[in-house]
């Protein structure tokens, strides 16, 4: 499965694009963008009947899945995504497979509770209070090993 690059899909990135695409107001909203260059959020509420903060909230949930493209300019404008959505077996059991890997090796590394320390602290990184650095010390992590976990667990994109 690929959205807008060839990079090998994680567990949690196939959660969050299937999430996308449950949602029958963001398949309307998939649906308005195909037959359009660009538009606008107001335009999006405009024509579907969506609220206007719902209407932003859903093109900025279908940009980080990768289904729109959001340009720049006051007010923003999106425009599709030039993707391809492929899914086999094999691309599920790679996401599961990999990301098992990477949580083993931590869990092997630095213990039971490492995946859970790391969550825990991630509130004080997002609030500006630690650097990835000051917090993989604090969790006694190699910094590099905090950051592949954080990747895994998507916190770095959240």
């Amino acid at each position: 499965m690929s959205i807008t690059d060839d990079t090998p899909i994680s567990r949690k990135r196939l959660q969050a694009v299937f999430e996308q695409l449950a949602n029958d107001r963001k398949l309307e909203i998939l649906g308005y963008a195909a037959g359009r260059e660009e538009f606008t959020v107001s335009e999006v509420k405009g024509e579907l009947g969506l609220a206007h903060t719902t209407a932003h909230e859903y093109c900025r949930d279908l940009h980080a899945a990768g289904f729109l493209v959001r340009k720049g300019g006051k007010p923003a404008r999106y425009a599709p995504a030039d993707f391809d959505l492929q899914l086999s077996l094999s691309s599920i059991a790679d996401a599961v497979e990999s990301e098992s890997k990477t949580l083993e090796y931590t869990i092997e590394t630095y213990g039971q509770g490492s995946i859970d320390d790391v969550i825990d602290i991630w509130e004080r990184v997002e609030a500006g209070e630690l650097t990835y650095r000051e917090a993989s010390e604090e969790v006694g992590m190699a910094h590099a090993d905090f950051l592949r976990v954080a990747q895994e667990l998507e916190l770095l994109t959240r």
